[in-house]
């Protein structure tokens, strides 16, 4: 009895790894873009893909690539700073009200991952890629530096 549920399991897991990979059809239009469907397209030269050999992306992540600003780029965190300090020294409630505005985009960025922006030009509703949100978490905390200290 044992041996007989051995061999049924076993069989089951041999015959399961199957059921997982799918098959997938590859094609590129006309217009050079690559397309990908689990049903072949009619009157379309289309090459058959296993999702098994697919290799999937990594999810959330993003190569943090080291920030050394150019010649450029330094005078042109002076010159926010001097801006930042002018703004302290003349209007101390419009530079609290910088400091908490960054401190909450900031709270709103590392705590969602999913983001969505309006587009200014055609006012629909766009992903923010990871890129742009860790560039607009970086401009926060230079925000937050200059502003809330």
């Amino acid at each position: 009895m044992f041996n007989l549920r051995l061999f049924a399991l076993l069989l089951c897991l041999s015959v399961s790894h199957v059921s997982f990979a799918t098959v997938i059809y590859t094609w590129v239009d006309k217009d050079g873009v690559s397309h990908y469907s689990q049903q072949p397209p009619e009157d379309v030269d289309s090459k058959k893909v296993y999702s098994e050999d697919i290799e999937p992306a990594q999810v959330g992540y993003v190569p943090v690539l080291p920030n050394t600003p150019t010649s450029s780029q330094a005078s042109s965190q002076s010159d926010l700073a001097q801006k930042a300090a002018l703004i302290k020294e003349k209007d101390a409630e419009q530079a609290a009200s910088i400091c908490e505005s960054a401190k909450h985009s900031l709270n709103v960025l590392n705590s969602y991952q999913n983001l969505h922006r309006t587009n200014k030009e055609t006012g629909e509703e766009v992903v923010v890629t990871e890129e742009e949100r860790l560039e607009q978490i970086e401009k926060s905390e230079e925000r937050i530096k200059l502003f809330c200290q």
